[in-house]
């Protein structure tokens, strides 16, 4: 609408009434055409899509939107996906991009969550994207090439180059807001069904360990009771030397159980430090560790990434050897000597000459 616009108040007669209720039944229709702030500025485009268009209730349903800026990743915005079906049941989704939960990466500018609290009908999607104060754009895109620090060779612990640093830093985009429609989708829940379907714990996909000494210290993002909502009931620890033993028999690995430590709030960092027992832990040993999370239901999670942990002790310096010494000893002594003999001869020549 234009500034500075004029209203203008009229009283009208009873005469009036067949024309303006003529007016009121009429259909109107308007046309928005939006552009670019600056001819300079690339547009903040964003893209929300299910990963699937129809669900029965066997699994979770996942909400996607992209946020990007000339193909660059815009990250830390704030989004929301409303999903509100014709039955008039409706869900408000935070949808994260921090590499827990139904999120791949973090900071990849892929937003994401998982649709738990579902009921038969069919829904529509609209996602909300807005800047406040804390949004950036990405420098460069997310690789999926995870870095390896080194591996295990012959025994022997062989170290790949360090990963290169990321030398450019995020921008700011300044103040936006966007929405995004995706396409429609439809639930069809078993018949007999009177609420949401019960899912376990999402799958853990952060984990990491360091090891201190003997110690062990792993962490990660903590999931939630219905994957990434709610709060999970309990974790499971296990840790074998046998990677494939862990991957296909969690449960018949070394079990450690973290009882003091109460699962908290999806999203939120956990941590845990242990000393597996039993194990002598030379230069080289390789155990492998993972996580599973339960929920109130005895529902578990898959089991996390497995992630590696090996002891490496460097090989010291080669000591000096101590005839190095004595070579320095007599190099010194000689030159004392020489420096002696040459005093003396310059001395007598000298005195010869007076």
């Amino acid at each position: 609408m234009s500034s500075g616009a004029r209203v203008h108040t009229i009283a009208l007669g009873p005469s009036a009434d067949p024309k303006l209720q003529h007016f009121a039944n009429l259909t109107v229709a308007i046309t928005v055409t939006s552009h670019a702030a600056s001819a300079e500025v690339p547009p903040i485009t964003v893209r929300a899509h299910m990963n699937q268009k129809s669900a029965d209730g066997s699994k979770a349903m996942v909400v996607y939107a992209a946020v990007t800026q000339k193909g660059l990743p815009v990250i830390l915005a704030n989004v929301t996906a409303t999903l509100e079906s014709d039955t008039g049941h409706k869900e408000v989704l935070p949808l994260l991009d921090n590499g827990a939960g139904a999120d791949a990466f973090r900071h990849d500018g892929i937003y994401s969550r998982y649709f738990t609290r579902m009921k038969s009908g069919w829904y529509s999607l609209k996602v909300r994207v807005q800047n406040q104060g804390s949004a950036m754009l990405s420098a460069h895109k997310h690789s999926g090439a995870l870095y390896i620090p080194g591996y295990v060779e012959n025994g022997n612990v062989v170290l790949n180059p360090p990963k290169p640093p990321v030398s450019q830093q995020p921008v700011e985009v300044g103040s936006f807001t966007r929405t995004a429609t995706g396409e429609s989708f439809v639930v069809e829940l078993p018949p007999g069904s009177t609420g949401p379907p019960a899912f376990p714990p999402s799958k853990i996909t952060d984990l990491r360990a360091t090891l201190e000494g003997e110690n062990i210290t792993i962490t990660w993002t903590a999931p939630g009771e219905s994957y990434d909502q709610g709060t999970a009931s309990r974790y499971h620890i296990g840790w074998s030397e046998d990677l494939a033993l862990l991957r296909s028999n969690f449960y018949d690995s070394h079990l450690v159980d973290p009882w003091e430590l109460t699962p908290q709030e999806v999203g939120s960092p956990e941590q845990y430090s242990f000393l597996p027992h039993n194990l002598n832990m030379t230069n080289g040993t390789t155990i492998f560790i993972a996580v599973v999370a339960e929920n109130a239901d005895s529902l578990r999670s898959d089991i996390s990434n497995i992630e590696p942990v090996v002891k490496f002790i460097p090989t010291p310096p080669p000591p000096v050897e101590e005839e190095s010494t004595d070579v320095v000893a007599i190099a010194v002594g000689v030159s004392v000597a020489v420096l002696v003999i040459a005093s003396a001869v310059g001395g007598f020549i000298y005195w010869k000459k007076r």
